[in-house]
C-alpha cells in the first residue's frame, strides 16, 4: 500500500535567504560553464548505465546539460529529451545542434518556476551533481520535489558517486549511497544499485 506523503520541504526550517535564486555558485563560470568542455567521467559513467537498460522510446529529464553529448548519444532512439541549465551558453549550443525532440530550458532545478515550466512528465531524470550546488536542506528537499512531480510513476533518477563526492561549497552535500538511502524515509522512492558507482532513486508515488 503506498504511504501518505506530504512534501519535506514544506515543514523545512532550515532555509537560505535566497528564495529567488536558490544554488551556489550561480554566477561562477567555472563551476557552471560545460557547454564546451568534454563529457565528465560520472556523466560518462551514468550514460553508460543507462545504455544497458530499457531506454528506448522513453522520455528524459537531464539536468545540467553542459556539452548536450547525452543529446547527441541518445535523442535519435529517445521519445524526447529536455534539459535544464543555470547557463546560457548551454542553452546556445543544446539549440544551435538543432535536434528535433531535444529543449533546453534555462531553468534552476531548485526554483519554484520548474513546475511551470516543465510539461512533460519523465521515464529518467539525470543528474550527475544531486547536491553538489546545494544551498540549504529546503531548496535541496524542493529539488527532490519537483524532480518526483514530474516524473512517472517508476520513473529513475540516475546519478553517480562521483558526481556526489563533489561539493561546490559545503562538505556536508558530499552524499554517500546510505543518504540516498536515508530519503527512504521522507520522500517515495526507493533507492537501487545500477553499478558500482551509478545508483537509481525510483519514483514510488501513484502519480
Amino acid at each position: 500500500m503506498m504511504r501518505a506523503y506530504s512534501s519535506p520541504y514544506e515543514t523545512c526550517v532550515e532555509v537560505c535567504g535566497n528564495l529567488e535564486r536558490p544554488g551556489v555558485a550561480l554566477d561562477i563560470p567555472m563551476w557552471i560553464e560545460h557547454a564546451h568542455l568534454d563529457t565528465t567521467v560520472d556523466q560518462l559513467r551514468i550514460e553508460d548505465a543507462l545504455s544497458a537498460l530499457q531506454w528506448q522510446g522513453k522520455s528524459f529529464l537531464h539536468i545540467g546539460v553542459g556539452n548536450s553529448r547525452f543529446a547527441e548519444r541518445f535523442a535519435a532512439e529517445a521519445l524526447l529529451i529536455d534539459g535544464i541549465t543555470v547557463c546560457r551558453s548551454e542553452v546556445e549550443r543544446a539549440t544551435s545542434l538543432r535536434i528535433p525532440n531535444y529543449t533546453v530550458y534555462f531553468l534552476n532545478k531548485y526554483g519554484r518556476k520548474f513546475l511551470l515550466t516543465l510539461t512533460h512528465r519523465y521515464d529518467f531524470v539525470i543528474d550527475n551533481n544531486l547536491a553538489s550546488y546545494a544551498c540549504c536542506k529546503y531548496h535541496f528537499y524542493r529539488m527532490l520535489d519537483n524532480y518526483l512531480w514530474a516524473m512517472k510513476p517508476g520513473a529513475r533518477i540516475l546519478t553517480d558517486q562521483r558526481g556526489m563526492d563533489f561539493s561546490v561549497d559545503e562538505k556536508r552535500w558530499i552524499l554517500s549511497y546510505e543518504d540516498l538511502q536515508a530519503l527512504e524515509k521522507k520522500f517515495p522512492v526507493q533507492v537501487s544499485r545500477i553499478t558500482d558507482t551509478v545508483y537509481a532513486i525510483a519514483n514510488e508515488s501513484a502519480g
